[in-house]
């Protein structure tokens, strides 16, 4: 089980913000950003998926198998996969991985389109927030993938990780090329809408060491990178719910946005829910938190975006702590021949579960369902473990 834990958790730790970051700099200490590359974001729930890059390591399969079927089986089957894997994994470890693969689609076929490429391990399962997908800068040409700055080299499958994007991206490097940011973040903390990044008060937490002090400084920073608008939310850590951006909000098409509501949640399941799954840190049975303080942060967020003309549809979540959510924001999304398809997280419990996939539909999205009950204590669900890499 520690073996397990160290897999899954090693990767989860007003107005629109217009590019005016160079005024807001002051005395910080940041460093300079280059300014001659187009990397403006691939947004999170417009056009069809062509090619997505998923993660595989033997100690996380049993958990992942589930949602790995959920997904695949209803992936367009014109999409490529690519899946990262350890290197130098034994004989049996790779069988593993094909009969994985072979049990998702009996018929071969997905194992025949499958590529795998071999990085430096060990590694971890979320694949996501490894790397920002930048748009072709045209038809033929290449998509930034872009990286945090380099993490600590204790922490191996968090650097094993990092590098992880470089490995793809010499894979096909007609396709990709590598871009190393200047900030510290995982892609989970950024959603992007058409044309917009969307960052929140966790983000300059983690930016801080960096000599960022104030969230607005850090925005125009950040739009100056990837020469695009950049909202924020909130001030200060605590203004938002806690970790990712992703667990209590996204952009769908257009200008619509959901994000989460904890007091629907509670008028389905109780003031005081236990789910009956444990937290993997300590080992507790988690219990939501439907205090005022954690309904106030996704308050917060929503009368944000509403005040910055984002237009906002409540959803059910129930916060945990500070890293876990039974979140129903963090999916994978594509529109594929008109159709809009959302992979939402389903957590085998019906009230919750029809309650969200109700509110997608009645914004005219159909729903795949994503069974990730085993995941989400470990602080994810699917939208963690898929990175959509170019969309048509």
């Amino acid at each position: 089980m520690k073996a397990l834990i160290r897999v899954l958790v090693g990767g989860m730790f007003g107005v629109l913000t217009v590019l005016f970051g160079i005024a807001l700099v002051g005395h910080a200490h940041v460093e300079p950003v280059v300014q001659t590359e187009h990397r403006t974001l691939l947004p999170e729930a417009e056009g069809a998926i062509v090619h997505v890059v998923m993660h595989w390591t033997p100690g996380a399969d049993a958990l992942l198998s589930r949602p790995y079927a959920d997904f695949l089986q209803a992936l367009d089957p014109s999409v490529k996969v690519t899946f990262v894997v350890p290197r130098g994994m034994p004989v049996h470890q790779h069988k593993q991985f094909e009969r994985r693969i072979t049990a998702i689609d009996p018929s071969r076929n997905l194992l025949a389109r499958v590529e795998q490429v071999e990085v430096d391990g060990p590694i971890t399962a979320w694949s996501k927030d490894r790397a920002l997908v930048g748009q072709k800068e045209s038809v033929n040409g290449q998509a930034h993938l872009i990286i945090p700055a380099e993490p600590t080299l204790e922490w191996k499958e968090r650097h094993n990780d990092w590098k992880s994007v470089s490995s793809v991206t010499a894979n096909y490097p007609a396709l990709f090329k590598l871009d190393t940011s200047p900030f510290d973040f995982d892609a989970g903390d950024i959603a992007v809408a058409r044309g917009v990044a969307i960052i929140d008060s966790n983000l300059l937490e983690k930016n801080r060491r960096r000599g960022y002090s104030n969230l607005p400084q850090l925005a125009g920073r950040l739009g100056e990178y990837l020469k695009m608008q950049v909202v924020t939310l909130g001030h200060e850590w605590g203004d938002t719910p806690r970790h990712h951006l992703s667990m209590y909000m996204t952009p769908l098409a257009g200008n619509h946005v959901l994000v989460g509501d904890p007091r629907a949640a509670a008028s389905i399941v109780g003031e005081h829910f236990v789910p009956g799954d444990l937290g993997v840190e300590n080992q507790e049975p988690l219990e939501a938190d439907f205090s005022l303080a954690s309904i106030e942060r996704f308050d917060r967020a929503k009368q944000e975006l509403k005040s910055q003309g984002f237009d906002v549809t409540p959803i059910v979540n129930v916060p945990f702590d500070d890293k876990t959510y039974l979140s129903y924001t963090n999916g994978v999304f594509e529109v594929r021949g008109g159709r809009k398809i959302a992979y939402v997280p389903a957590y085998d419990l019906p009230a919750l579960d029809d309650a969200a996939q109700q509110a997608y539909r009645k914004l005219g999205w159909d729903v795949v369902p994503i069974h990730v009950r085993a995941l989400y204590p470990f602080h994810g669900t699917i939208g963690c473990v898929v990175n959509v890499l170019s969309r048509r």
